[in-house]
């Protein structure tokens, strides 16, 4: 391999200057950042330019010699409380404040182990390894081409639509819904932290302990100007899910209007935030009531999680809203009959034929009643289905058009069905809170649901369902001799937590491949989410 530039970590040929990222080779990395060329965790991760830095610390590009690709350094080095002398690699606390600093390491490894296990998240970056080193924790993260949202916007114009916009944000927010059910908030959701990989989805980024998000805390806080809900302004109150609501419909907000919203705490408490007409007009209604209720300034007023504001967002017409409209067009029925020339009075005979078809009107309203309130028996017996087959969503349609028989969704793929909802939905599909295990059904298929199949329910009715998590323990594929890029993607596929781990000289397996497992052998089973540590082939031992 040739030599990396440790600008873009692409093999340049040794130009002092790179011809594809204009890194001069011959540059200094000051302090305290980690030195130019730095290697880390027995040397399998060399480290390069720093890309940015926060409160928290920064974030370099680095490359991975294990799985011959780039990668993203996160190092967690929180400002004020460490430091590091120019050229050297070791960090120190600040006198007095070692117990602060394990108690915010000890925020930063819980953040990322929980984030790690969350890889199926296609709007977070996949989390390769976790370690300490130097004094300070460390992060390897999965490394993308991508763009910055705000650069994406503008190269469509300076907003984009509504159509546009619901196939990329609906992912973050399933996102940011599981984050939050597992106890991670980002409080930085804004237009600054999300990009746009090459096969056109957001990814998040920005991710921090909530310390340098909120005020009153040791840092000076780093708050997204027209994002940041107004309690991260207030000292000593408490952040939560309706945080980051606020944060998501600001972006999502200026990705349909070109504009960020004001600065919360400018804002009236009456929380009206005015829209341009063009856009007013092209939105669907059922997204401008998402916008305000997500941009509520008062936090008891907003939407408080994202399940709601994925029902917002999704929102089908509602019966209440189809009978506002028969309503409606009665009145206007009746308008109509005012000023229509009177005809003359009706016959006898005529008299007769409307009585018995007022007869058998109460009958069918009398037998539909009593079908409502005895669900899945019918009183003329026609057969109708109560429970959905395997292969079809529904089987039949109840009389009412405005009712429909909940299907059977247990076997059904719950990223799928999430992703064919829209407005136009009988249902809404929402995942509970926990998922489960299990030994029938594999990863991210529906294993139970509320309401059970064959309900009758009203258009658009919420369908919580449970998704299962695949088997509580999985068997150990063999990866001796593989790649130890293919075998750590292989495990991650498998929901283990796998990185390199030590280097032992073999003579039968080739230098740099996998010779096994460190704690366990192939076909062994291991518990979801356990961390695999994989040694890896020095090469043959030398002779002495």
């Amino acid at each position: 391999m040739g030599q990396l530039c440790l600008g873009c970590m692409k093999e340049n040929l040794g130009e002092k200057v790179c011809p594809f990222c204009g890194f001069d080779r011959e540059s200094e990395q000051l302090a305290p950042f980690l030195p130019l060329g730095t290697k880390l965790q027995q040397d399998n991760y060399l480290v390069g330019r720093k890309i940015e830095n926060d409160a928290e610390g920064a974030r370099y590009i680095g490359y991975s010699e294990t799985m011959r690709s780039p990668v993203i350094v996160r190092e967690f080095m929180p400002a004020g409380i460490c430091g590091r002398a120019k050229g050297k690699t070791n960090v120190v606390i600040r006198g007095g404040f070692e117990a602060r600093y394990k108690e915010l390491n000890d925020k930063f490894l819980s953040n990322y182990r929980t984030i790690a296990r969350l890889r199926e998240l296609s709007a977070v970056a996949p989390i390769f390894d976790i370690f300490t080193e130097n004094g300070v924790s460390y992060t390897i993260e999965e490394y993308y081409d991508s763009i910055p949202f705000t650069e994406f916007v503008e190269r469509r114009g300076g907003s984009i639509d509504w159509n546009t916009a619901r196939p990329l944000f609906m992912p973050l927010v399933a996102a940011l819904s599981s984050l939050h059910n597992a106890g991670i908030g980002h409080y930085a959701v804004s237009p600054e932290n999300i990009v746009v990989t090459a096969s056109g989805k957001l990814r998040l980024t920005g991710f921090a302990i909530d310390d340098i998000r909120r005020s009153g805390t040791n840092f000076e806080p780093e708050l997204m100007d027209g994002c940041a809900a107004v309690e991260q302004y207030t000292e000593g109150a408490v952040l939560s899910e309706a945080t980051d609501i606020y944060g998501f419909t600001a972006t999502l907000f200026y990705a349909l209007t070109g504009r960020l919203p004001e600065n919360s705490c400018d804002r009236k408490p009456d929380g009206k935030l005015p829209i341009p007409t063009a856009v007013f007009k092209r939105l669907p209604s059922h997204v401008v009531t998402a916008l305000a209720g997500g941009l509520q300034v008062t936090p008891q007023k907003r939407i408080s999680t994202f399940e709601e504001m994925r029902t917002q967002l999704s929102a089908a017409p509602t019966v209440k809203a189809m009978r506002n409209e028969a309503n409606r067009t009665a009145v206007q029925n009746e308008v109509a009959h005012k000023y229509t020339p009177k005809k003359s009075s009706i016959s006898g005979g005529a008299w007769a034929a409307l009585s018995i078809l007022l007869c058998i009107l109460i009958l069918l309203v009398t037998a539909i009643i009593w079908m409502q309130q005895n669900p899945g028996q019918n009183p003329f017996n026609f057969g109708i289905a109560t429970e959905s087959s395997e292969e079809e969503s529904i089987v039949s349609q109840p009389e009412d058009p405005n009712m429909i028989y909940i299907p059977n969704l247990a076997g059904k793929d719950f990223n799928e069905l999430v992703a064919r909802q829209n407005a136009e939905s009988d249902y809404i599909v929402i995942k509970a809170n926990e998922e489960t295990f299990s030994d029938k059904y594999p990863e991210g298929i529906i294993v139970e649901q509320s309401p059970k199949s064959g309900v009758k329910a009203e258009k658009g009715v919420k369908v919580v369902v449970t998704v299962s998590k695949g088997l509580a323990s999985r068997e150990l594929p063999a990866v001796a001799g593989q790649t130890v890029e293919n075998a750590v993607r292989a495990l991650n596929e498998q929901g283990f937590i796998a990185s390199p781990g030590s280097y032992l000289p073999s003579d039968t397996v080739e230098q740099g491949k996998v010779i096994g497992y460190e704690n366990y052998n192939a076909g062994e089973m291991a518990p979801y989410g356990a961390k695999i540590m994989l040694n890896i082939s020095a090469g043959k031992e030398s002779a002495s």
